[in-house]
């Protein structure tokens, strides 16, 4: 007895979920090995993204902090430059600095520090600003007031008025930061220099800060690595998409074996009519395929023997029964005569209900389009010539693709059990893509539950000694239901008598 260690809503909840798999779950082989495959390949490409995103991450930081490093040097020097100069002289340096360029910064002079809208906080964008902070206080000192911070261009704001930096005018338009594509983060650095002592010793009251911007270099155009960017997610994308396509051709080509054998599997077991199969594929497919082919061959050398052998008992017994009737015709006494006539038309009867029975289940009949309902009109007026005893309700959408003596043997036999034990029958027809159904109701005693599969045997009959006939009737009608892939069922109806339900699928 097992155990589960599983509560109620848990037990539920798997279930739940083990049926949706299975609702979505392919049933062909081909699109499970295609399904299979893709989830392999998306695994291994997110395992391979990850690590590749780690490695890329690292290199970028490493990269990207070198780059500060140095930007953060290149600002020490000028920051101390400045510093060295005396105030009244800071503005005309800075000038001369412009005029001549021959610095990436954007540099201004203000009277106080310049609010800047900066970047979203993040890790490493703290990172970064501890980087750059590191190096300028390690060569300017810990006593100098430094901010740094990361933003947009278009949020940068310049000059004591705090003017957006695209609102500058033409004539300084050479100061500005230049605007480029990718449109990268800019550093901002402010610093506040150091004033002018007067004469007694004591500071001015008013301070003056060094501002600096410059945008990041190539290739650093954001401070977040992106997962996968575009070019990445399209490498990715035209891979998956070129290996699964090559894939299904290579699995339709591998599978296509199978299909083969599937289908004449399904024709050998319901309409014994399966053709050799070309011997191609893998190995093993070419094994199997070759052990059906055998089977196939031995089936089809079995059934052409019975065929002949029947056909040599048919003529064999013919002609002794000829002869015994014969004689039984010059026999004096009729008491005698009549009694060999009767057990010899009843041997002739059995003789050829036999030899009905092997012709009816025959594979060789042609499959051909039949119009059912003009086959079901015609039965029924066949057994309603002098009353009506037959009523038919419904009818078939399109011609049925059948072998069509034995399906018109078939319906005349449940048809005419149907009259001769419940009298009258109702025929319904249900057409449907897939299937062709037909019900035939009497209104007779009905089978018993025990015997519903019995009535199918070779010579069974319900009441032995009542009946007429072989019993051999529901057993071909069984078989050639069977040849035609179909289902016969048999169920007594709640009002009394028999429904027999005939399935016959349609050809796809």
């Amino acid at each position: 007895m097992q155990m589960s260690f599983m509560k109620p809503e848990q037990q539920d909840e798997a279930s739940r979920f083990t049926r949706l798999v299975s609702r979505f779950w392919p049933l062909g082989l081909a699109s499970r090995f295609i399904l299979m495959l893709s989830l392999v390949i998306l695994t291994s490409q997110a395992l391979t993204s990850a690590v590749w995103y780690r490695y890329s991450y690292l290199q970028e930081k490493e990269g990207l902090e070198t780059a500060l490093e140095s930007i953060a040097s290149n600002a020490a020097f000028t920051v101390s430059y400045y510093r060295k100069l005396p105030k009244s002289s800071r503005h005309l340096v800075l000038e001369q600095n412009r005029s001549m360029g021959g610095t990436r910064f954007f540099i201004s002079l203000n009277s106080k520090r310049i609010e800047a809208k900066g970047l979203p906080q993040s890790e490493r964008k703290q990172e970064l600003q501890q980087t750059v902070d590191t190096v300028l206080k390690r060569t300017l000192g810990h006593q100098i007031s430094i901010d740094i911070n990361f933003s947009q261009r278009d949020d940068l704001r310049v000059y004591d008025a705090e003017v957006p930096l695209d609102d500058i005018p033409r004539a300084f338009a050479r100061y500005t930061i230049e605007k480029v594509k990718d449109d990268p983060p800019v550093l901002v650095m402010q610093f506040q220099l150091p004033n002018e002592q007067s004469a007694s010793g004591k500071k001015r009251v008013s301070e003056q800060w060094l501002y600096l911007a410059t945008n990041l270099p190539a290739p650093y155009v954001s401070l977040e690595s992106r997962f996968l960017d575009a070019r990445q997610l399209n490498f990715i994308l035209l891979t998956s998409v070129f290996v699964l396509l090559c894939t299904w051709l290579i699995v339709r080509r591998e599978i296509k074996p199978i299909k083969n054998l599937a289908q004449a599997a399904k024709l050998m077991g319901s309409k014994m009519d399966a053709p050799i199969i070309k011997e191609e594929g893998s190995g093993e497919l070419i094994s199997a395929v070759h052990a059906f082919n055998t089977m196939n061959r031995r089936i089809r050398a079995y059934i052409r023997d019975r065929d002949l052998l029947f056909g040599a008992i048919s003529h064999d017994l013919k002609t002794p029964i000829a002869c015994l009737k014969l004689r039984t015709e010059m026999l004096d006494d009729e008491e005698t005569k009549h009694r060999f006539e009767r057990s010899l038309n009843e041997l002739e009867f059995m003789v050829q209900g036999a030899l009905h029975y092997i012709k009816d289940t025959d594979i060789q009949e042609q499959v051909e389009w039949i119009d059912i309902n003009a086959v079901l009109h015609e039965i029924s007026a066949f057994y309603g010539k002098d009353e009506q005893k037959v009523g038919l309700a419904g009818k078939a959408s399109k011609p049925f693709l059948c072998k069509p003596v034995a399906i018109k043997r078939l319906l005349h036999n449940l048809i005419e059990n149907g009259v001769k034990y419940g009298h009258y029958v109702d025929i319904s027809v249900l057409d449907t893509p897939r299937n062709l159904v037909i019900k035939i109701r009497d209104h007779g005693p009905g089978i018993p539950d025990e015997l519903r599969e019995r009535v199918f045997e070779p010579y069974f009959r319900i009441h032995q000694e009542k009946e007429e006939g072989t019993g051999l009737g529901l057993s071909i009608v069984r078989n050639i239901v069977r040849g035609h892939a179909g289902k016969l069922v048999l169920q007594n109806h709640a009002e009394g008598g028999l429904v027999v339900t005939l399935s016959l699928p349609r050809e796809e």
